[in-house]
C-alpha cells in the first residue's frame, strides 16, 4: 500500500512512533534541511553531550517531528482565536458604526425640527407684534376721531364769539381748548396744512369750488373743516374749497 493509500490514523501513529521510539528521528530546527539528524548511539557519545531539547553546541535544539507539529498546531489554534476576536469585533465595529449613523439622523431631524420651530416662533411674534401695534393704533386713532370732534365744537363756539369778548366763560373754553390741542400734540397729532396749499387728494377733500383772485387756481380757497395727521398718517383729511 501507497504512502497516499494509508489511513491518517496510520501515518499520526507512524509519526508517533517515530518521534518516541528509541533512535527515531530528530530535527534541527535552525538549519533548512528538511532530513532529520543522525543521532549518535548512547555508548558512542561523549559523556557530556547535551540532552535531548537541550542546546547543543552552537546554540542549536534538536526537537521530534511531532513536537513541531504540536506547535504548528498551537500557533494555527491561536490564529483561529484571533481571527475569530477580529470578526467579532469587526461586527461590533459595523454595529456601533450603523448606531452612530442613526443618532446623527436623528439629531440631524431633531436639529431641523428645532430651527423650523424657532423661525415659526420667530415670525409668529413679530407678527402679533405687528398685530398688536396695529391695534393700538387704530384704538387711538377711534379715540383721537372722537376727541377732534369735540375739538370741532370749541372752534364753531369760538366762530360765534363777539370779538373783543373776554369775559371769564370765553377764557376757561379756551383754556380747556388749549389743553385739548397740547393733549393732541404730545400723542403725535397736528393739524393738516391746508389754506393757500396746492390741492392734494391725500390730505385734501374737496367739497366745491370758488372763483376769487385771493388763491391762484387749482389751491385750497377755504377750509371748511381742519384735517389731522397721527404718526405720520391722514386720519382725516380736510374739507376744502378749491379755487378755480
Amino acid at each position: 500500500m501507497e504512502e497516499k493509500d494509508r489511513p491518517a490514523a496510520d501515518i499520526d501513529a507512524r509519526e508517533d512512533d517515530d518521534a518516541t521510539a528509541p533512535g527515531g528521528r530528530v530535527y534541527d530546527l535552525d538549519t533548512d534541511s528538511a532530513h532529520p539528524v543522525e543521532e549518535q548511539d548512547d555508548d558512542a557519545a561523549a559523556p557530556d553531550a547535551p540532552a535531548p531539547d537541550e542546546p547543543s553546541q552552537g546554540g542549536r535544539f534538536k526537537i521530534s517531528k511531532k513536537q513541531i507539529l504540536d506547535r504548528f498546531a498551537e500557533k494555527n489554534s491561536a490564529i483561529t482565536k484571533l481571527q475569530k476576536e477580529k470578526t467579532a469585533a469587526e461586527k461590533e465595529r459595523d454595529s456601533l458604526t450603523a448606531e452612530k449613523a442613526a443618532l446623527e439622523g436623528q439629531v440631524k431631524e431633531f436639529k431641523d425640527k428645532w430651527l423650523r420651530s424657532a423661525a415659526e416662533f420667530e415670525n409668529y411674534r413679530k407678527r402679533t407684534a405687528k398685530e398688536w401695534e396695529l391695534l393700538k393704533q387704530q384704538s387711538r386713532t377711534e379715540v383721537i376721531l372722537e376727541i377732534l370732534n369735540s375739538l370741532d365744537d370749541f372752534e364753531r363756539a369760538f366762530a360765534v364769539v363777539e370779538p373783543g369778548d373776554e369775559s371769564d366763560f370765553v377764557k376757561g373754553i379756551r383754556l380747556i381748548h388749549g389743553n385739548l390741542v397740547r393733549v393732541l400734540l404730545k400723542l403725535g397729532v397736528a393739524e393738516v396744512d391746508a389754506l393757500h396749499q396746492p390741492f392734494d387728494p391725500t390730505r385734501h377733500m374737496a367739497i366745491g369750488q370758488i372763483e376769487t383772485t385771493d388763491t391762484p387756481s387749482g389751491n385750497v380757497a377755504q377750509v371748511i373743516t381742519k384735517g389731522y395727521i397721527f404718526n405720520g398718517t391722514v386720519i382725516r383729511p380736510a374739507h376744502v374749497i378749491v379755487a378755480k
